[in-house]
């Protein structure tokens, strides 16, 4: 292909709408590298080989699609590539460039730390922009996770409960509180602090 037919990782970072036999799904190629699937969620990687997008989904298996430069629209298979199989193709069609919103929680790849704030203090807590969408807190640690939809965030917080805030991308801010409480008494907030730096952690 001529250079001008190339594309870059950069490039390609967005939604997809990936489809095969049993129907279509959103799919998302975060910057570095990081794969993300709400619908099945895994410690998955993709990487842009000479206009060729190789992805490692782990349990979900490996794929290889080839990208149309002009509309981002690639076409592939499962790996290992089997054309007597009916359900081994791929096809994604781009949707939609990151959000604002999401630019700045993913940040550089790895996720964003943030300055968490309520009534009796504040702390740090970190919105990983890995496979699983982790939620971490040191002060208080639980197995939880966070979610996004447009301007709204809701973390699941386990045993300490569920919130929802409304995320400014401009003030780099994020103001709300427990979901079915009373905010203007019980509230919650937080300031962007920095990128998390990407060193391929996986979390499980």
């Amino acid at each position: 292909l001529p250079c001008s037919a190339m594309v870059t990782a950069a490039d390609l970072v967005g939604w997809y709408s990936l489809s095969w036999k049993g129907g279509a799904f959103e799919v998302c190629l975060r910057p570095a590298g990081y794969f993300f699937c709400s619908k099945f969620q895994a410690p998955a990687r993709w990487e842009l080989v000479d206009n060729v997008i190789r992805i490692d989904w782990a349990k979900f298996g490996k794929y290889e699609l080839t990208v149309d430069a002009a509309t981002k629209s690639m076409t592939g298979n499962a790996v290992p590539k089997n054309e007597e199989d009916p359900g081994n193709w791929r096809k994604a069609e781009f949707v939609r460039p990151l959000s604002p919103v999401e630019a700045l929680l993913i940040g550089d790849g790895a996720g964003s730390e943030w300055d968490f704030q309520w009534s009796d203090g504040h702390f740090p807590v970190q919105f990983k922009a890995d496979g699983y969408n982790h939620f971490k807190c040191d002060e208080f640690p639980a197995h939880a996770h966070w979610s996004l939809s447009e301007d709204t965030l809701k973390i699941n917080w386990a045993q300490y409960g569920n919130y929802e805030l409304k995320i400014s991308a401009d003030s780099k801010t994020m103001e709300g509180g427990p979901i079915g409480g009373d905010w203007s008494s019980d509230w919650r907030k937080a300031s962007f602090t920095r990128n998390l730096i990407d060193n391929k952690v996986m979390e499980a």
